[in-house]
């Protein structure tokens, strides 16, 4: 999205959504253990973090989508090379996927499951099967959490990537030095 210069207004904003993104992301995935550390009981942890991820589950539904508009634009604008774009698009769609299913799907069961044990959730042995269904839940969100911070990583990687150089430049877009 760089030609060299200066990277203008919207391939700026481009960078700064895909960066506070994978940032927040990131806090949130080193933060997380440490809630459930220093809280008072893992519960207790677990309502926080729930909040938390709920908030950055919504946030990347809209950043993905921004950045996905975004990147539309820019490409209309001075069009990106076909591999940076093509994999742009694909990672915040699959981004995009991933925080609809953690955010609609995997979250509320986690939730059910931990609603249906009650008070008793945290004393059950590891092999029962709430537990289990529980933990490969959890494994499935973690994963998706994982995805979105490795897209919206490359989303800001992809942003540096030079626009192409074919073609006459279009009228008003004369080299300076």
């Amino acid at each position: 999205m760089t030609d060299g210069g200066r990277p203008g207004l919207l391939p700026g904003l481009y960078l700064f959504l895909a960066a506070l993104w994978a940032g927040a992301l990131a806090f949130f995935a080193a933060g997380a253990g440490i809630v459930l550390k220093t809280s008072p009981t893992r519960a207790d942890g677990g309502i926080v973090n729930r909040a938390l991820l709920d908030v950055l589950d919504v946030v990347s539904l809209v950043l993905a989508v921004l950045l996905l508009i975004l990147a539309a634009v820019l490409n209309r604008r001075r069009p990106w090379g076909r591999t940076a774009r093509g994999l742009s698009i694909r990672l915040l769609i699959v981004a995009a996927v991933a925080a609809f299913v953690s955010l609609y799907l995997i979250t509320p069961e986690m939730v059910a499951l931990r609603a249906k044990a009650g008070l008793l959730f945290d004393s059950l042995p590891a092999s029962d099967p709430l537990r289990r269904s529980w933990s490969r839940l959890h494994a499935l969100s973690s994963l998706t959490l994982v995805v979105r911070v490795v897209a919206a990583a490359a989303a800001f990687l992809l942003g540096f990537r030079p626009v192409t150089t074919t073609g006459a430049a279009r009228p008003g877009e004369g080299t300076t030095p």
